[in-house]
């Protein structure tokens, strides 16, 4: 494990500098850190943050799930994180509700199949590109060490997978606010 987060840590990408093509087309884990607290949603400013070369690590996921259709870190990031719709990435819901943009449904009946609208969505995307920088590596089979980088770095966004004491009422507080 220890080579493998050698390995995401020395691959950096960061969107107002990299082009796409910086990540790897294949499976693979990424570490998402904010270029601060200052420019985080209000409610994640004064949470308890673990650090990767002084940035806050908000957020960790992996591209190759086998249920996933998406098995490539650049399709899974750079096109549904930092320019898609929320309806296709958690990341994007959490920051979305945090923003405290307005939500449009896909249908009345099932309050989690949502995206913001076309405004807030366009909006979230240069925070993102702006805000955010990420960390990834080529592997595999992600998934196992997906839970370590979740419990080694104990991101505020996580909510599936995440048992950390360290920010549980806030990570309630958000899995609220993403289901109403």
């Amino acid at each position: 494990m220890e080579e493998l987060l050698n390995k995401l840590l020395e691959n950096t990408f960061i969107p107002t500098v990299d082009t796409p093509t910086k990540l790897p087309d294949e499976a693979g884990a990424y570490l998402i850190c904010a270029k601060g607290t200052d420019v985080l949603p209000e409610g994640m400013k004064e949470l308890e943050y673990t650090y990767v070369n002084g940035l806050p690590v908000i957020y960790v996921g992996i591209a190759g799930r086998p249920t996933s259709r998406v098995k490539s870190i650049r399709k899974r990031d750079y096109r549904n994180h930092f320019n898609g719709k929320a309806r296709s990435s958690t990341l994007r819901k959490s920051l979305g509700v945090l923003f405290g943009f307005e939500k449009e449904y896909e249908n009345e009946t099932n309050n989690l199949k949502y995206k913001f609208i076309d405004k807030h969505e366009e909006k979230l995307s240069k925070w993102m590109k702006d805000n955010l920088i990420m960390h990834f590596v080529r592997i595999d089979n992600p998934m196992e060490f997906e839970i370590y980088l979740i419990n080694t770095y104990e991101p505020p966004l996580n909510l599936k997978d995440n048992k950390s004491e360290k920010n549980r009422d806030f990570r309630k507080e958000l899995s609220w606010l993403r289901t109403r």
